[in-house]
């Protein structure tokens, strides 16, 4: 009798466990029908604002075989245009805030290209370069007729070149454009040594 029992409650379980892989089923049949109409309303709408006929027909036809209801066709188009509205608002935005990024970008002094090629076998013969640091200098950079005042900021012994910052020769003050340069090919037409002696690479 407890054999009975326990075969007859096997087999509950059995049609309980294949209900609910049945019903599993459907309701994710449902959802794949839903997710494939909202794409087809999506797809529509992304090609053009309005829906015509024949699109009208199809949709109506899809409604029907996937057993979609007006008001989700309805709620889906709601969604739909929002999130077009949303995606509209924020490519304006990031065009706003790129136009402003360039605006204060060309406002900006650009940065310097001096008239000069390195070449990395140059040697700095009896000068310290480190000795340069501090040193106020006027160099003609490339397209440019007129010269610019710098201060030597440092030396980097790594690349053998100098980081320049920018003067104001009226305020004397710095600015905040800055370049990386190798004095020793600068020809000697292009630089004017503020301090004194010109050292003799």
């Amino acid at each position: 009798m407890a054999d009975e029992k326990d075969q007859h409650s096997e087999s509950n379980d059995r049609i309980d466990d294949d209900k609910l892989k049945e019903e599993f089923k459907k309701k994710k049949l449902e959802d794949l029908k839903r997710k494939a109409f909202y794409s087809v309303l999506l797809a529509f709408r992304a090609e053009t604002l309005t829906i015509g006929k024949k699109r009208t027909h199809l949709i109506e036809r899809l409604m029907k075989e996937f057993n979609i209801a007006q008001e989700t066709r309805f709620s889906f188009e709601n969604n739909i245009l929002e999130n077009i509205i949303a995606h509209q608002q924020r490519v304006i935005s990031e065009l706003k805030e790129a136009n402003a990024k360039l605006l204060t970008m060309s406002a900006r002094k650009p940065n310097l290209v001096p008239t000069y090629v390195t070449t990395p076998s140059s040697r700095w013969g009896r000068v310290n370069p480190e000795a340069l640091v501090g040193k106020r200098v006027s160099v003609r950079m490339c397209f440019e007729e007129e010269f610019e005042d710098f201060v030597i900021k440092e030396y980097s012994a790594k690349d053998e070149i100098h980081h320049l910052q920018s003067v104001d020769p009226d305020a004397m003050e710095m600015d905040g454009v800055s370049s990386w340069i190798d004095f020793r090919e600068i020809p000697t037409d292009d630089i004017i040594w503020r301090d004194g002696e010109v050292p003799n690479f």
